[in-house]
């Protein structure tokens, strides 16, 4: 079976000062978008599952699909192992959620394919991601508390977007570190877009981290002209706009200053699968 496991993009995200179970609580609208990473999935007769990821050097700790399966594991009577192959297009450490949406696609496709009960989405926030729970819904939401809390969101416009993601990275512990020593007072800016507020409050933590990401702004907006947000905790930029206009004014980006150009649009499932 191949699965198409979607990237996200934070339209606009409030962290809040308040921290349950050692994690901060969040208000954010996200909508999963056309760039995915593509997964494999196939039964295997072993004792163990196989992962593997391309490029294989990408992922070099336990990934978020061993503690998907393990947490399934642990709410089911399931033994099945698996042989999975990920050809990873979403950028890591870019704010655009491709580890959980792996993990969350994994969840959904198994749970549905297998009838299996879905580990609950506090147990699945807290103990693989904050964004898991989002993608294992699937569509535009509002997420709160620390990811468990969702809140489908119909949005009839449709959304074309323009996202860079720059060659530096960023530890999401590290910005999180970084806005825990902010005042509380410190704002950040708001922009009005199809009748929603895009914003994202850790920007200023984060660019005390990587001065840089201000450089890339800059420029994505004197070449695009239009103003850019950063989402998640990553490094990714990304603006919304007019599609024709986006498709010509993106082929003026010099690509050596970016891991990922990608002009990409709304969509409404985070997973795709068709068999092989």
């Amino acid at each position: 079976m191949r699965i198409l496991s979607s990237a996200k993009v934070n339209l606009n995200l409030t962290i809040n000062s308040e921290v349950i179970q050692g994690l901060h609580t969040l208000s954010s609208l996200m909508i999963p978008i056309s760039l995915f990473d593509e997964i494999q999935i196939r039964e295997i007769d072993s004792e163990d599952d196989i992962i593997q990821f391309h490029p294989e050097n990408l992922i070099k700790s336990e990934s978020t699909i061993h503690k998907a399966l393990q947490y399934l594991r642990e709410e089911n009577n399931f033994t099945q192992k698996f042989h999975i192959m990920v050809n990873k297009n979403i950028p890591i450490e870019a704010g655009l959620g491709g580890g959980s949406s792996n993990a969350g696609s994994i969840i959904k496709f198994l749970s549905t394919e297998y009838n299996l009960l879905t580990p609950n989405f506090s147990k699945i926030a807290i103990s693989i991601g904050s964004d898991v729970p989002f993608f294992i819904n699937g569509s535009a939401a509002k997420v709160s508390g620390f990811g468990e809390k969702i809140n489908p969101v119909n949005i009839e416009d449709s959304m074309h977007l323009l996202i860079a993601t720059p060659h530096e990275k960023l530890s999401t512990s590290k910005v999180f570190e970084g806005f825990d020593k902010q005042p509380n007072t410190l704002k950040s800016n708001v922009s009005i877009q199809h009748g929603i507020e895009i914003k994202n409050n850790l920007w200023n933590a984060s660019l005390n981290i990587e001065p840089k990401l201000l450089e890339h702004k800059e420029y994505l907006e004197r070449i695009i002209d239009y103003e850019f947000f950063m989402s998640g905790t990553g490094t990714t930029l990304f603006c919304l706009g007019k599609e024709k206009q986006l498709k010509t004014k993106i082929q003026n980006i010099d690509n050596a200053r970016f891991r990922l150009i990608a002009l990409t649009k709304k969509i409404h499932c985070s997973l795709l699968q068709e068999a092989d």
